[in-house]
């Protein structure tokens, strides 16, 4: 049952809370791996995509230290850089190194790590951003093999040898066959040719090839030009990339001559432009990837500011991207992420920059632009997305997009400013999606309290410090105590007290909830026994269950075992579910699962959700708790009362047992009682507190009852 509450803090930190769910399913998401390292050196918290990359549970990185799953030939220079760090001599470092996967592996991977500090700036923990490059570092060494091959391929002279008079237009005294095969010249033809080697250069190289030769020859005698490359054309105009080793030496009469060897490299040019695309390109949509962007943005912000042009950054997602993934399949997403790209694209200016950051994450950086020039750009982008549905093989899907636009302002740095673009769309999002917001320091602030609480939150749980307070339910009839209410309470040395209303949600969205749930639950059905053994009475006891918890298909079992440990019939626990869960159907199942059991289910904070009166009846639930916004009614007009009488009345009527919820004046509980609601609850009755402390009788009541 949730309890009353002031509305304006309760509502303001579930939009924080959101918020911060939101926050940590998009890291969860989030295609590179995440880590937080503690001061020790432990992993404290990771992500989807590192237990993917490395094999390990978030269980094995917080036993593990860093340097236990780092190749040895890096951990020096990765903790000297994370002294560095700590000291403040730098913001962030930027490192390969390689991780060994838990099957024993290794991963390359591209490494970049900043530290958060505590209030006192000391060092709270290091958070690092995790790609995987093993696949490039294969390229990169594929590159240097071939690089090795034809420096050998130059040695055995499979290759044009030549040597020829200095000068654009110097005579070819000698050239090898293979010159023909290489730009389709014959030896003879060329040799007779003294232009022919200036004609076949592209003009662009010309210059500088000149100016090469010119500073071998004032060098002197054997001065040497090793892998000098630059395009020619084929006899057929088809271009290529040579590389050209040679040397200075004189003749007889001591004049200077140029010898050496030209090998076609133009497949290795490929590689390395293939190389250098894709290590700044995306693959599936060919935009700027997160690294080029990030670089760009750098160079945009080391450039003086012009009064009011700023650079500015939006960071886009796609709205309910997640949905077409899941119902059509990866590869449809795939198609609506390239035209999505495309429409991004076009609607961008011709000099900003736009690109794929990952997953449906897209950005785009405006230079030298004022605040109503990226809000223009920021409005061309969802019309552009919302204006029409994007096709894709089987089909149309209508995908928006929420934008957050973050305004550079004097020093920053490139880690702020794509930060703040980020936690404006996390704004957008939370606003309801389809709309842009630009930043404002009051999101920094909330993202970071929501962090600490989240972090506080998982140690907590993780410690089992979340406590328990008990609220009786009494027989409105008699006043005696039949059952307890289990509510969860978290005091923390830093936050104070949490209400439920903050840290549940958190803890679903953190996947904490399974763990918390098990903790309440056995303490609840501990304490019941207990309390049974003191008063001697047979009550029972209710547990609040999120609706996450029936996702666990060995629930029920749980749930079985923790009452048959603890000698309870299963009659004596009761859950309690919202309204919503009882419309899907997997959770029916496993509620039906439970009853049959003997377990009781009751509908919580009855009236506020999803229910209609014409399917109570097949619901499987035994007990409806009466909202307190219907128990106030009492209070109210002749009509209201009616209403709360009709309202218990048809429970009554569909053998439920209703249970009024939040009596907090004796006009309510004389209503109630009236309208013959078996049990009920609230402050007028009693607050929550510990098990021991709750009376086998409700004095209230039962002195009222014999009046």
């Amino acid at each position: 049952m949730s309890e009353p509450h002031a509305s304006t803090p309760a509502h303001d930190a579930d939009d924080a809370a959101s918020r911060l769910a939101q926050l940590e399913a998009i890291l969860q998401l989030a295609p590179v791996g995440i880590g937080l390292v503690d001061s020790h050196g432990r992993t404290t918290m990771t992500n989807g995509a590192l237990h993917r990359m490395l094999g390990y549970t978030p269980e094995e990185f917080a036993s593990l230290s860093w340097a236990d799953y780092t190749h040895p030939d890096d951990v020096e220079t990765n903790a000297e850089f994370s002294r560095q760090l700590a000291a403040g001599e730098i913001e962030t470092f930027e490192m390969e190194k390689r991780f060994r996967r838990k099957d024993g592996g290794w991963v390359w991977t591209a490494l970049t790590v900043s530290l958060v500090r505590k209030e006192d700036g000391t060092p709270a923990y290091e958070i690092g951003m995790t790609t995987d490059i093993t696949e490039r570092k294969r390229l990169e060494s594929e590159l240097r093999a071939a690089e090795e091959r034809y420096r050998m391929l130059v040695e055995r002279v499979p290759a044009v040898v030549y040597s020829a008079e200095p000068g654009q237009r110097g005579r070819w005294h000698y050239v090898s066959p293979q010159i023909e095969e290489m730009l389709g010249f014959t030896a003879q033809e060329w040799i007779a040719d003294p232009e022919l080697w200036w004609n076949q250069v592209d003009p662009a190289d010309r210059d500088r090839l000149m100016e090469t030769e010119a500073a071998m020859l004032a060098e002197g005698p054997r001065s040497e030009r090793r892998g000098d490359t630059y395009r020619m054309f084929r006899r057929d105009g088809t271009p290529l990339w040579v590389r050209d080793d040679s040397i200075v030496l004189y003749d007889q009469a001591g004049r200077p001559m140029i010898q050496g060897v030209i090998v076609d490299v133009t497949q290795e040019k490929a590689l390395e432009a293939k190389l250098g695309h894709d290590a700044y390109h995306d693959a599936l949509t060919g935009l700027p990837n997160r690294t080029l962007f990030r670089d760009r943005v750098a160079e945009a912000l080391s450039e003086p500011v012009r009064g009011e042009h700023r650079t500015v950054v939006l960071f886009i997602d796609l709205d309910n991207f997640k949905a077409v993934n899941d119902t059509f399949g990866h590869a449809t997403g795939d198609e609506v992420v390239v035209a999505a790209a495309r429409r991004i694209r076009s609607s961008a200016r011709e000099n900003d920059i736009a690109a794929r950051l990952g997953g449906d994450e897209f950005a785009v950086m405006l230079t030298h632009s004022t605040a109503e020039e990226a809000e223009a750009l920021a409005n061309r982008i969802l019309n552009g997305l919302q204006g029409s549905p994007i096709a894709f093989s089987g089909g149309t899907a209508l995908v928006g997009a929420s934008i957050g636009i973050a305004i550079a302002e004097h020093g920053e740095t490139t880690e702020t400013l794509l930060r703040n673009a980020d936690l404006a769309m996390y704004q957008a999002k939370a606003r309801g999606r389809g709309r842009h917001v630009t930043y404002e320091s009051d999101m920094h602030q909330g993202a970071v309290a929501q962090f600490k609480l989240d972090e506080a939150l998982q140690l907590a749980v993780a410690a089992g410090t979340i406590s328990l307070a008990f609220q009786p339910i009494a027989d409105l009839g008699t006043g005696r105590v039949v059952g307890v209410e289990a509510l969860a309470r978290w005091y923390d040395a830093n936050l104070g007290v949490v209400p439920p209303s903050v840290f549940i949600p958190a803890a679903e969205q953190a996947g904490l909830i399974h763990e918390l749930g098990r903790q309440v639950l056995v303490r609840a059905c501990t304490e019941l026994v207990q309390w049974r053994d003191m008063t001697g009475n047979v009550a029972f006891v209710t547990v609040n269950v999120s609706p996450l918890q029936f996702e666990d298909e060995l629930f029920p079992e749980f749930v079985m075992t923790v009452l048959e440990d603890r000698g309870l019939e299963p009659a004596s626990l009761i859950l309690e579910v919202t309204e919503g869960l009882l419309l899907e159907e997997c959770s029916r199942d496993t509620l039906a699962t439970l009853r049959a059991g003997g377990i009781r289910v009751a509908i919580d904070d009855f009236g506020t959700g999803y229910s209609s009166l014409s399917y109570l009846r097949d619901l499987p639930v035994d007990m409806i708790k009466i909202d307190q916004a219907f128990v106030g009614l009492a209070d109210s007009s002749d009509s209201d009362r009616d209403f709360l009488g009709a309202l218990i009345g048809l429970v009554r009527t569909l053998s439920l047992t209703p249970v009024a919820e939040g009596i907090e004046t004796q006009s309510q509980l004389a209503e109630v009682r009236a309208t013959g609601c078996a049990y009920g609850q609230g402050y007028l009755l009693a607050r929550p507190g510990p098990m021991a402390m709750i009376p086998a009788v409700i004095e209230n009541i039962a002195e009222n009852a014999h009046a």
